[in-house]
C-alpha cells in the first residue's frame, strides 16, 4: 500500500468510497472534493492498494496552526486491513513535519469501529458537537496532542 497526493483523476473513485462509507445526508458533494484539491493541495491523500485501486482517502487541513482532518474514509472492500491506521499515521507525520501541536477530528458517536481506531492511535475525546451530522447525530471531537509527547 502506498500513499500519494490525490489528483483530479481520483475524484470519481473517492466519490465511490464516499457513497460506500456514509449515508446520503453526510456525503460530501463532488464539487467539494474538487475544492479541497485546490485548497488542501498539501493535505489531500489517497491510499493505493496492490491492484492500483484507491483503497481510501484522507484530507488534512490547517486550522489555527493545528491539523484538522476534514474527512477520512476507506473503501468497504478494504476495511479491517489497516488502511485507516496507515492513513492516520501518515497524517500524523505530516502534522509533526509542519510542527502542529495537535491533530483534531470529528467522528459520529455511533461509529464505534472508527472511535476504536482513533483511541488506539492515541486520540482522546475532548468534546461533543450536538447535532453535527445531517441526521442530527452528535459528533465526538477527538484530538491528539503532540506537545505532550516526549522524545525517547
Amino acid at each position: 500500500m502506498i500513499i500519494r497526493k490525490a489528483t483530479k483523476k481520483d475524484i470519481d473513485a473517492i466519490m465511490e468510497i464516499e457513497k460506500g462509507s456514509f449515508d446520503w445526508y453526510d456525503i460530501f458533494p463532488k464539487n467539494l472534493f474538487q475544492q479541497y484539491l485546490k485548497e488542501c493541495n498539501d493535505g489531500f491523500y489517497v491510499a493505493i492498494d496492490q491492484s492500483k485501486s484507491i483503497a481510501g482517502y484522507a484530507i488534512l487541513a490547517e486550522k489555527n496552526r493545528n491539523g484538522y482532518i476534514l474527512s477520512i474514509a476507506v473503501h468497504p472492500k478494504n476495511r479491517n486491513k489497516g488502511v485507516a491506521v496507515l492513513l492516520m499515521k501518515f497524517l500524523e507525520s505530516k502534522c509533526k513535519e509542519k510542527s502542529f501541536s495537535k491533530l483534531t477530528l470529528e467522528v459520529r458517536v455511533d461509529n464505534r469501529p472508527a472511535i476504536a481506531v482513533y483511541r488506539k492511535l492515541g486520540l482522546v475525546e475532548v468534546a461533543i458537537k450536538i447535532g453535527f451530522y445531517g441526521d442530527g447525530t452528535n459528533a465526538i471531537i477527538m484530538e491528539k496532542n503532540f506537545t505532550d509527547i516526549k522524545p525517547s
